[in-house]
């Protein structure tokens, strides 16, 4: 009996579950009560106390009420409808972003506070919350010295000194406040006091990612806001441009950008909700990635505009490519099926009316643990390189990195669940292998603005493992059996026909059964493949 536990036979699995549909319930199966009045802004996942599963953030007020931000632990695979920790502080708080600062393992929570006590006519000041063995602190560890209208923030390796540092997004066109963006290195395990990065422009920003837009190992920094191109600054070995040396064409209101692979080319490609509360048409949109440059046209636009408020990148029908949810002010959440290289312009999947909410925010955990595996990859080293995306994302976690036969420690790599990569503090010489697990069936939190933040059931069925025709879940004699019976006699077929033919022919015959035992009994024989 051979097992498929190598990450080539990992990476067939993932490309075997083509269930051709997205296999999600259209009520949530969990909400918390007393959210009315919260206004759920900011959501992440994050394994809050190191029990293995992913405990539920919410960074809470919006521009609408001082209130505190949230955590639901996640207890066995069940998350409580009211918040196992609340901050002590009230703040009209946007988005948040989770990560290990200060290299014990546990992930702290940063704050990105939109405005001050005085409403919109007064900025705010950022904060961060210390996670102690697994209990995060209820007032402010870390809080900036400057102050800003700040809507989001994102965790990166911005120097590649292998350990997370923080962007904000901020200015509001609300009350024209244009404002520098800005980003706070990670000095020893704490971010400095004062930015060490800012733009040489001002503008009203409402989101910030990070990612490798240029392919040359280090994050750049992508921003979309109110009234205003998108913007990306590039990252040159750990020096961020202070203008803008990319910017889109058209000029639109958005809310939300995210990076992924529409085509599989390995080039990432950039997401945009636009939003048409204040000017635009409010689309849904992807940039594409021309070999390390971003075409300023969108590739890709929804048939539909509104007020888009939410993107989020996630293979949703495990068919190895990565699908689009998004989501609006007021609106269901929606789901653009990949298509292979582009993605539908009609939503293949949409939640229930009856749970049409003001979207924030999207991201995908798996909150059970029930299709969770472990992997792990042997990275194809490039000299210098610091920075690696792994094959598969969005990940439930990152349990150890190994650089040249050495295991790092906590101070020497950090990492991004939602984008899938490692960045480590020195460069590896002649070895990486990350050891990780992912999730075949992510559900979907949506933080609501208006009642409660919801999280959707994912009820794809297990995917089919190449070779394995009795469906038993490992390839072995049974399965040469079970072909020989349905070739020969008539016996029940595979339990999926792409599984029984092992060989990739196109059909079903004794070439199989031979190409099967020849796997099982010889050595170095060729793996079951998968049309």
């Amino acid at each position: 009996m051979r097992m498929l536990t190598t990450i080539a036979t990992a990476l067939a699995l993932f490309a075997s579950a083509a269930f051709g549909a997205f296999s999600f319930e259209s009520t949530p199966f969990w909400q918390n009560s007393g959210g009315a009045g919260k206004y759920h802004t900011g959501l992440q996942w994050h394994d809050l106390d190191g029990d293995g599963y992913l405990d539920l953030f919410l960074s809470n007020g919006n521009d609408m009420q001082m209130v505190r931000n949230y955590i639901f632990r996640n207890d066995g695979g069940t998350l409580p409808i009211f918040p196992t920790w609340q901050s002590s502080n009230n703040e009209y708080s946007g988005h948040c972003a989770i990560g290990d600062l200060n290299y014990d393992g546990y992930p702290e929570m940063v704050v990105a506070n939109f405005l001050g006590s005085g409403g919109f006519s007064t900025p705010n000041n950022m904060d961060a919350y210390l996670n102690s063995a697994g209990t995060m602190g209820t007032n402010p560890w870390w809080t900036s010295d400057d102050s800003t209208w700040a809507f989001s923030c994102a965790l990166g390796d911005i120097d590649g000194d292998g350990d997370l540092d923080v962007a904000f997004a901020s200015g509001t066109a609300y009350v024209n406040q244009y404002e520098n963006q800005r980003a706070y290195y990670n000095i020893g395990g704490v971010f400095e006091a004062t930015p060490s990065w800012m733009s040489g422009n001002t503008s009203a920003m409402i989101d910030v990612t990070m990612g490798d837009v240029d392919g040359d190992g280090d994050l750049d920094l992508a921003y979309c806001g109110d009234e205003n191109r998108v913007m990306i600054y590039f990252n040159d070995a750990g020096v961020i441009e202070t203008l803008p040396g990319w910017q889109s064409l058209d000029v639109q209101s958005s809310n939300t950008l995210a990076f992924g692979d529409i085509d599989g080319d390995g080039w990432l490609d950039l997401a945009v909700a636009d939003n048409n509360q204040l000017s635009g048409v409010g689309k849904f949109k992807v940039y594409h990635n021309e070999m390390g440059t971003l075409n300023p046209t969108p590739y890709w636009q929804s048939n539909t505009g509104g007020y888009g408020s939410a993107v989020s990148w996630c293979d949703l029908d495990c068919d190895g490519d990565m699908d689009l949810a998004a989501g609006r002010w007021w609106s269901e959440v929606f789901i653009y099926e990949n298509t292979g290289t582009t993605l539908s312009s009609t939503p293949a999947w949409i939640s229930s009316g009856t749970y049409s909410s003001v979207i924030e925010e999207i991201q995908f955990a798996d909150v059970d643990r029930d299709g969770v595996g472990y992997y792990s990859e042997s990275i194809s080293i490039i000299p210098g390189r610091k920075l690696y995306y792994l094959e598969r994302k969005p990940l439930h976690s990152i349990d150890s990195v190994f650089v040249d036969g050495v295991k790092l420690g906590f101070d020497e790599r950090c990492y991004n669940l939602v984008d899938g990569w490692v960045s480590v503090g020195t460069a590896p010489v002649t070895s990486m292998t990350i050891y990780y697990q992912w999730s075949y069936k992510p559900d979907m939190g949506v933080s609501n603005w208006d009642v409660s933040s919801y999280v959707f059931a994912n009820i794809s069925p297990p995917p089919s493992v190449p070779g394995d025709a009795d469906g038993s879940g490992e390839v072995d004699i049974d399965d040469a059996v079970h072909l020989i019976a349905y070739i020969f006699t008539g016996g029940p077929a595979p339990v999926d026909l792409s599984t029984g033919d092992a060989d990739c022919s196109g059909q079903i015959d004794i070439d199989d059964v031979v190409y099967l035992i020849a796997y099982i009994f010889i050595p170095g024989s060729p793996e079951p493949c998968y049309l």
